[in-house]
């Protein structure tokens, strides 16, 4: 029997079409160009630099979906005479949510002539920010700042609004309950120029501001979460080894705080057990759960840098030092959309492969 190569190809075309559609592309995931020219806007308008010093060179431009949120990270290069620096922003569903000056070489060359003291150059951009955004927070974080002489170690509370001064960082968080909910706005001040700009105000929401779980409570259903840690598995070198494990029922540690899920933020009790014999180097077991429910979010085996988490166990570690572990999103958010390309361009050519084979098996 002849073998028809057209009949060929047109299969190889129609798996390669069912190959590309198998392959996941992350929706939403994409390079606006429209934040190319409004990161431009920013530099000039809500930073203050002079653009018409510089010459103004798209150094990267990608996107990521982080906690459902798609993040557009535009950086420019701008260069002149005097000097050369690098502006990284960041628009989170085409908000602007953070920027940082890197100067490398030189001075930044400003429209106007800086402030000569940091109060008054964050003063400065918050007001040039609250043009820009026209969000009612920043005119409330602003009148607390009015309120200081200079920036110093301090804390300042109107209503439930609390500015901290750190050094030369400033934040804001709201106080509810004796907890310390972060709004995502904060500024940070060297070298004579506001080099950090934070707000993820238009994100971050308080879900649960209750506690209802009582530290004995916690203490309580959290010793019982940890006693099914009841085995690690520990790599020695050349193969792995479980060994049994259990820990001490009175609690190190059992501190309130806020958990984070995806910007929403709820009281989140911390609890820590100390193992009874440490294994290698895991020291304990550490629970979180939800103060307003007794909802465990998270627990994994601890270790001195960091944890070990139990085999069986599913575990989301924070990047928020201040969050519970759940605050990491699913999945890989930098998973580049070339993979994607790529993963579809290898099936393909299998296809073509077994297509070649088929075709050579025919042919004899």
């Amino acid at each position: 029997m002849t073998f028809d190569s057209k009949r060929l190809f047109a299969v190889i075309a129609l798996i390669s079409v069912v190959a590309f559609s198998l392959v996941q592309i992350p929706v939403g995931v994409s390079e606006d160009l429209n934040n190319e020219a409004e990161a431009l806007s920013v530099i000039t308008d809500v930073i203050g630099l002079d653009t018409s010093k510089y010459s103004a060179n798209l150094y990267k431009h990608k996107s990521e979906i982080w906690a459902g949120v798609v993040r557009d990270y535009v950086d420019y290069t701008l260069e002149s005479a005097e000097s050369e620096i690098r502006v990284m922003i960041t628009f989170s569903n085409d908000i602007l949510t953070r920027w940082v000056i890197n100067p490398s070489e030189g001075k930044p060359i400003y429209a106007s002539s800086l402030a000569p003291n940091a109060l008054d150059l964050a003063k400065d951009t918050l007001q040039r920010y609250q043009t820009y955004s026209n969000l009612p927070i920043i005119q409330e974080a602003s009148s607390l700042l009015d309120d200081v002489a200079e920036i110093k170690d301090i804390e300042m509370t109107r209503g439930n609004l609390k500015m901290r001064i750190t050094g030369n960082y400033i934040d804001w968080v709201r106080t509810i309950n004796g907890l310390e909910f972060p709004i995502g706005l904060s500024i940070k001040v060297d070298n004579g120029i506001v080099d950090t700009f934070t707000d993820e105000s238009s994100f971050f929401r308080i879900g649960s501001s209750d506690v209802n779980i009582s530290r004995e409570e916690a203490a309580s259903i959290a010793l019982e979460e940890a006693k099914t840690f009841t085995s690690v598995e520990i790599w020695l070198g050349d193969h792995d080894e479980v060994f049994p494990f259990s820990v001490k029922e009175d609690p190190m540690v059992v501190t309130l705080e806020v958990g984070t899920n995806n910007f929403t933020m709820y009281p989140s009790w911390h609890v820590w057990f100390a193992a009874e014999d440490e294994v290698y180097s895991v020291t304990g077991v550490a629970v979180y759960m939800r103060a307003d429910t007794g909802e465990i979010t998270n627990s994994y085996t601890t270790s001195p840098g960091g944890f070990i988490s139990d085999p069986d166990a599913t575990v989301s570690p924070t990047s928020d030092p201040q969050a519970s572990p759940d605050t990491q999103p699913e999945g890989n958010p930098n998973q580049p959309i070339a993979s994607y390309i790529i993963a579809g361009t290898a099936a393909t050519a299998i296809t073509v492969a077994i297509a070649a084979v088929a075709l050579k098996k025919k042919s004899k």
